[in-house]
């Protein structure tokens, strides 16, 4: 279920359905109508995803129609490199290196990442920067003091049919979010704590191998 909870954070900003008149969506750069409120709080929140350090809580509820999986963590981002917490796990990624470490089973597998060809499925990073790569935004309503965004794959080849995004006003905090998967699974997030901070010191995305007991295994496929 790890692997769901990051799919889902790793796709997020996109173009707009074709025909649905709003302007193209670049991660970083949106181009949006003049005076479209709603439009500039998705706008604020991509510009603030790459310029700046995201740190956040989240909760999730995975229902496939026969059970339901829970599970909450924390993560850490800044470009390419983030660092996510959660349901036993631990992975770091400096944006070239990726350590998964299992504190339970002993176990680490350590991988190369590709900034060129991000992985969807595990990088969350990937998902919440390369919008436009991903999804195309469908349609989007107000709610509160937030906008609610409903959008698309841009691509028939990933499984997931629907994903829907709330952002606050001002675009400093995503508060939510749920996911419709092509085989009838449902995925809903909260986000409890969002928030933008200067870039962190980039060694907390790296993981030191040698602080670990010889008891652990280690797989290294770089």
């Amino acid at each position: 279920m790890t692997a769901i909870f990051i799919t889902l954070l790793a796709a997020i900003f996109a173009l707009p359905a074709e025909g649905s008149g709003y302007h193209c969506l670049q991660a970083g750069n949106i181009a949006l109508e003049q005076g479209d409120e709603e439009g500039n709080a998705l706008s604020a929140f991509v510009s603030r995803m790459a310029s700046s350090s995201a740190v956040f809580s989240y909760g999730y509820v995975v229902d496939d129609g026969r059970a339901k999986v829970t599970g909450d963590g924390t993560v850490v981002m800044q470009g390419e490199s983030y660092v996510v917490k959660g349901n036993g796990l631990e992975v770091y990624c400096d944006g070239q290196t990726r350590w998964t470490v299992d504190r339970e089973s002993l176990e680490v597998v350590i991988e190369s990442y590709d900034p060129e060809n991000p992985d969807y499925t595990v990088n969350p990073a990937v998902l919440l920067r390369h919008f436009d790569k991903v999804f195309s935004v469908a349609g989007r309503t107000r709610a509160g003091s937030a906008y609610d965004y409903r959008l698309v794959p841009s691509s028939s080849e990933t499984d997931i049919s629907e994903m829907g995004l709330k952002i606050s006003e001002d675009g400093m905090h995503l508060v939510s979010a749920s996911m419709k998967m092509k085989n009838g699974t449902a995925v809903s997030f909260t986000f409890p704590s969002f928030s933008f901070s200067p870039v962190p010191d980039v060694s907390c995305f790296s993981f030191d191998i040698s602080s670990l007991s010889s008891d652990y295994i280690i797989t290294d496929l770089r």
